[in-house]
């Protein structure tokens, strides 16, 4: 499952270009040219993923296809990884404790791990996704 959310961007009637995501009512964003739309899209994603998993709410997955007139929009990469671990763990029913014991370590780093706002390794993420039986995959795309 690819982690990128469609876009829809409107210019409004002050000319500014307003962001809204169909699979995330609550995010709404905007921007005074493309480029700064794309990077408050980007931001705005992020901060609805993290509140998401941080309040253990569902994550709309897998993402909506594209419409036309919008676009895909990724999170962060180290929030792409979190929120993969997050949908894999209520995928396959795998709780904090038993993400604990997979990965041979105390409840206290599987609840950083867990942490939206903990920074943590990639690696370690990685090793992560792996033990509740996923793979994350990074996808490169060129404008």
């Amino acid at each position: 499952m690819r982690i990128a959310y469609p876009a829809k961007f409107e210019t409004d009637e002050d000319g500014r270009i307003l962001v809204t995501f169909r699979d995330l009512p609550e995010a709404v964003t905007d921007g005074a040219t493309m480029e700064e739309a794309r990077k408050e899209a980007v931001d705005l994603l992020d901060s609805a993923l993290m509140f998401r998993m941080k309040y253990r709410e569902d994550t709309p997955t897998p993402p909506s296809k594209a419409r036309k007139g919008e676009e895909f929009i990724a999170p962060d990469t180290s929030v792409a990884m979190k929120i993969a671990l997050y949908i894999a763990m209520r995928d396959h029913g795998i709780t904090a404790a038993e993400l604990s014991r997979r990965l041979n370590v105390d409840n206290r780093e599987a609840q950083r791990i867990l942490n939206p706002y903990h920074a943590t390794k990639t690696a370690r993420m990685s090793e992560a996704i792996e033990a509740t039986g996923s793979h994350a995959v990074i996808e490169l795309q060129t404008r």
